[in-house]
């Protein structure tokens, strides 16, 4: 058993690093070269597959300015990061640890090659496949999105002070995110929801949830780094963050989320499991 970590000390730790990230990542906005990878062709949607080849130098320099410091304080966790570095490599020997840094250095970054949306810097701390610890950045709006398990999720603009997120009991709007490669859900959530499939990006969306600007959130096949920050953002504003059936997420191994939902409000929750039912049988109708 690895020695506890405090969540607040672990924000403490990585909040400076993360907005100065931030800050510099903004200097290369829509002006960077796309130096490519292979694409994940599981993805559906030619989107999806677009998305997953971009690949920037910011993204991986910003991955290991960011494990530097992790590997500094927290030299005993685990660690899922997107990039394959060099440095990511060095947490190899900590696969038994209880604790997990879950690090996204840039979600988006379709986006933010191309500078024609926001682009987030993710990065939290897991326990036993549970986040305790989440800090989002969103530069193009200079916000920093914080939270801990049972203590809230906060917002930052600038120096400002941090103003806690809590979604109302009746959602402000019908708007959700229902992906390219959930495409087949959408028009069974039409008779409720109004859906859209961009711009893309699980912390973008799952932000937007947490502030109110969307109520639900529909995909497929995405990747634990991509929801695992995010997810605590928006259940710590007051919505919940589940699987197909209901059951909730562990961040725990790398892995894709066969399906993954996000909802402002159980009786939405209710609805999006129900549209995935009604989705699957057509999809799976002769």
């Amino acid at each position: 058993m690895t020695a506890r970590i405090d969540p607040e000390n672990f924000l403490d730790v990585l909040l400076p690093v993360v907005r100065q990230c931030a800050e510099a990542s903004l200097i290369f906005y829509g002006n960077v070269a796309d130096l490519g990878k292979a694409a994940d062709t599981i993805l559906r949607g030619s989107q999806a597959q677009l998305a997953s080849s971009v690949l920037t130098a910011v993204d991986t320099a910003l991955q290991d300015i960011i494990l530097t410091v992790v590997l500094q304080h927290f030299p005993q966790v685990r660690c899922i990061a997107e990039e394959d570095t060099p440095l990511k490599r060095r947490f190899r020997g900590s696969r038994d640890a209880d604790y997990t840094v879950i690090l996204d250095p840039i979600d988006g970054t379709l986006h933010y090659q191309r500078g024609d949306a926001s682009y987030h810097i993710c990065v939290g701390l897991a326990q036993d496949g549970i986040m305790q610890a989440a800090l989002v950045a969103r530069p193009d709006e200079n916000k920093i999105f914080t939270a801990i398990r049972d203590r809230g999720a906060y917002v930052q603009v600038g120096r400002r002070r941090p103003r806690r997120l809590r979604l109302p009991k009746t959602p402000r709007t019908n708007a959700a995110f229902i992906s390219t490669k959930a495409r087949i859900y959408q028009e069974p959530s039409r008779p409720r929801l109004d859906p859209s499939e961009s711009p893309i990006g699980a912390a973008l969306v799952l932000t937007l949830l947490a502030e109110g600007d969307l109520c639900a959130y529909l995909t497929r096949q995405v990747e634990m780094y991509d929801v695992g920050p995010p997810s605590l953002i928006a259940e710590e504003a007051g919505a919940r963050c589940f699987l197909k059936g209901g059951r909730s997420p562990l961040y725990r191994q790398r892995r894709k989320f066969g399906h993954y939902m996000a909802a402002a409000t159980p009786d939405l929750e209710a609805f999006l499991l129900d549209v995935v039912r009604i989705g699957d049988r057509g999809e799976n109708r002769p």
